[in-house]
């Protein structure tokens, strides 16, 4: 039985899965993240333990591919270097992509559209027929808007500025500063400094529940949140060209369970394209893998 491994690679993790050309999962791994822009070597450490672990539970000879979708793979030769080193363990082919498009095949498939992520970094990927395409993605230090990241830095940043004005600081920013065990600027600036990416985005877990309970500045942090991340999707929409009846995928824990964030998403969306549809699957983007394997035997994705 032919089988091929999927592998979604994000900022706070890594799951690997065994599938079969169903999509039936035969075997799950987890480890820690697996964007390469962050560290490296850890990145590249967490990815080798789950491929590992999958082809201890399968054997080689049924398997055709293992496929990757990472991210900050295109962030200069990045991928190159995780591929080439990969290839010294296994001898299968490998097919490394952003992690944006290996969630656009579990979700979207053969259709032309537009998926959105939004966890703890923020990408938008898209396909009109052999045409694709993305937004964002820029990473943590050129963008991310729309992210669990940028929603933490922001909500630090406002920090700053209340103990630069001498102001007292607000209920979301004492629970921040608690969140973090820091009561000053110094302990602040050690925090942001020090952290792991995937440690900072957590923050934003603290935004989330404020607005949950009403509170007004992080409301607007969260709608903020939406509407750069429609900006991204209509963006390349346009740029796509994609018609007036898109499919928009939306993935990732801001954009799937923050009310506020996908609402003004829907919102800003529908004022451009009233007559999009929205898929909202909580189904992993490593099955998307299959989609994948099919999608380059039939020319409709290239290998390179």
């Amino acid at each position: 039985m032919t089988r091929v491994i999927g592998i979604d690679a994000g900022g706070t993790k890594i799951q690997g899965l065994v599938l079969d050309l169903e999509k039936n999962i035969l075997f799950q791994s987890l480890s820690g993240h697996g964007n390469p822009t962050v560290s490296f070597e850890e990145a590249l450490t967490n990815l080798s333990s789950v491929i590992q672990q999958c082809l201890d539970h399968t054997s080689s000879e049924e398997v055709s591919h293992i496929v990757i979708g990472m991210a900050g793979a295109e962030s200069g030769n990045l991928a190159h270097r995780i591929k080439t080193e990969l290839q010294r363990m296994t001898s299968l082919p490998i097919i490394l992509l952003n992690d944006a498009t290996l969630a656009y095949f579990s979700l979207i498939g053969n259709q032309n559209g537009v998926m959105t992520i939004a966890g703890t970094g923020s990408i938008c990927y898209g396909r009109n027929g052999k045409q694709e395409g993305t937004t964002g993605g820029w990473g943590h230090l050129l963008g991310d808007e729309g992210s669990a990241y940028h929603i933490a830095i922001e909500a630090c940043k406002q920090i700053s500025m209340e103990m630069d004005s001498g102001k007292p600081h607000s209920p979301l920013s004492r629970d921040i500063l608690n969140e973090i065990g820091a009561s000053d600027g110094k302990g602040l600036k050690g925090f942001i400094y020090s952290s792991a990416k995937g440690e900072i985005a957590k923050l934003a877990k603290v935004v989330h529940k404020h607005a949950e309970d009403g509170n007004d500045a992080a409301i607007l942090l969260l709608k903020i949140a939406g509407e750069q991340l429609a900006r991204q999707t209509i963006s390349l929409l346009e740029k796509l060209q994609i018609g007036t009846k898109p499919v928009i995928a939306l993935k990732g824990s801001v954009l799937e369970h923050n009310v506020v964030v996908q609402s003004v998403f829907k919102e800003r969306i529908s004022e451009r394209f009233p007559n999009v549809s929205y898929i909202v699957d909580s189904t992993s983007p490593a099955t998307g893998a299959v989609d994948v394997t099919k999608a380059i035997r039939e020319g409709r994705l290239s290998n390179e």
